[in-house]
């Protein structure tokens, strides 16, 4: 029998496909490949609505990756969430990932949120940091934010290898593309601006952050 997939089901009609015989099989990637709406969603629509219809999947770290939310939408921009917080101040991130994960209501925190996180934070810019190019982003000491992303998700064994292989599923969803020619360069292609309420030059302006001689 074949399915028809029409844009309401998408993401939702091949969640059967997740394991395989029983057994956890990360091959279950794949039926996220159907899901254009995040694509479409992240381009002509909210980020919140993007994520809205992606599943999570018991077969692989599925809260590495985008999670369903809420149907609703937050008020105003990230930067307007944290403006009155009293737990944030200018010696942690501009953008945590816990506070990041309660303002889009994700849940677990995910990687490209842990990510921004890291990029602004200043004690991190030895090993991920801003290019100075917009939402590029280099990760100069790839095993250390591997580590680090292993240290938040309590998972010892996360490397490199492992957590690429979240990025490269941000690749099809136009969320994260991979930087050709340039090894570890990642650009943010989704409209962070909107989601955050910062541009790229503000945060390189709070960050000190000065765009890459050799590039």
């Amino acid at each position: 029998k074949q399915e028809v997939v029409t844009p309401d089901n998408m993401c939702m009609g091949r969640a059967s496909r997740g394991k395989l015989g029983g057994q956890d099989s990360f091959e279950s990637i794949e039926s996220y490949d159907s899901c254009d709406r995040l694509a479409q969603s992240w381009s002509s629509q909210s980020s919140f609505q993007s994520l809205q219809r992606v599943p999570s999947y018991d077969s692989f770290d599925s809260e590495d990756y985008p999670v369903p939310l809420p149907n609703h939408k937050p008020k105003g921009t990230f930067k307007d969430y944290v403006r009155d917080r009293t737990d944030m101040n200018k010696d942690k991130p501009v953008i945590p990932a816990a506070a990041l994960a309660g303002y889009t209501g994700s849940g677990p925190i995910q990687l490209w949120q842990f990510l921004l996180e890291l990029l602004t934070d200043k004690s991190c810019q030895s090993f991920i940091s801003w290019t100075g190019d917009g939402w590029e982003f280099k990760l100069s000491d790839p095993d250390e934010v591997a580590r680090r992303w292993g240290k938040r998700k309590n998972k010892p064994k996360m490397n490199y290898e492992k957590l690429s292989r979240g990025l490269r599923y941000y690749y099809d969803k136009n969320i994260i593309h991979k930087t050709a020619g340039k090894r570890y360069v990642y650009r943010f292609v989704c409209d962070l601006q909107s989601l955050l309420g910062y541009t790229p030059e503000e945060l390189h302006a709070m960050l000190d952050v000065k765009p890459d001689a050799d590039e």
